[in-house]
């Protein structure tokens, strides 16, 4: 599957690896590296969550420079959090364009017989940035917290185990659900030469998705029996060590409830 549907799947392969790799910037020294993991999410699932309740424009712009400063501090490149935090805002806005021209309010140009209402604007502009800033604070825990400490720090918060099994098994199975398709099309392009026609290359990738959908669902088999053999019916333990909290991680605290009262008074009044 040399064509373009080949390069394409091969790209896109690799960006979603390098999506769910992201332990170099965990290993640096930054604010966000020295908090304890349970607060970090406590935290981030606060200010995400007062980014949600927020119905203006400028407070969602005033937590975006918050989630600017925390990847700052935590030494995480703006460039790879603009890259992980990008692709979701694009698709939402792309779901909610529809209200610029659905939403009464006053005209500010009309464009093929539609009229462009100042309304609709506005709430296409503070939905994409409400999406944006929520998952790049998500971001920021991925980038920050190694993936066995968020496990760890999700079975401390009592968190349903049944949850916390999905969340580790998805994660771990993901890689190798990456590597058998790089693996299907290697053995693709070494049995193939010449390059390859669009049709030529949407009929192969016919043939490798139902191939790909088979060995996945056997080694989706044999990882479950794997686990079960070595005792995958007890629930996945705390294996990381909490830190003891210190004067850091109640400031992060702080500013994650203080955002969360401050958004409810902002919208509701209270």
């Amino acid at each position: 599957m040399t064509g373009v549907v080949g390069r394409s799947v091969e790209s896109i392969t690799a960006a979603l690896r390098a999506v769910f790799t992201a332990e170099q910037v965990a290993a640096t020294d930054g604010f966000l590296q020295r908090r304890d993991p349970r607060v970090t999410l406590v935290a981030v699932a606060g200010l995400a969550l007062a980014v949600m309740i927020t119905r203006t424009i400028p407070v969602t712009l005033g937590f975006a420079g918050l989630t600017l400063a925390l990847a700052l501090l935590s030494a995480v490149p703006l460039r790879r959090l603009f890259a992980r935090a990008a692709v979701v805002p694009l698709v939402s806005a792309l779901i909610v364009l529809p209200q610029a021209v659905l939403l009464p309010g006053d005209v500010l140009v009309s464009v093929f017989g539609l009229a462009i209402t100042d309304a609709g604007v506005a709430y296409v502009v503070l939905f994409t940035l409400r999406v944006g800033v929520g998952v790049a604070l998500l971001s920021l825990i991925v980038l920050t917290t190694p993936f066995s400490a968020v496990v760890a720090a999700l079975r401390q918060l009592r968190v349903p185990v049944a949850l916390v099994w999905v969340i580790a098994i998805t994660y771990r199975y993901l890689f190798l659900f990456f590597d058998e398709l790089q693996r299907l099309i290697l053995a693709r392009n070494s049995r193939t030469k010449g390059e390859a026609t669009l049709r030529g290359g949407w009929r192969d990738g016919r043939r490798v998705a139902g191939t790909f959908l088979l060995r996945t669902l056997d080694r989706g088999e044999r990882v479950g029996r794997g686990m079960r053999a070595r005792g995958g019916a007890r629930p996945p333990s705390p294996y990381r060590r909490s830190r003891s909290v210190d004067a850091g991680d109640y400031a992060l605290l702080i500013v994650a409830a203080v955002a969360v009262v401050g958004s409810g008074v902002i919208r509701w009044g209270l």
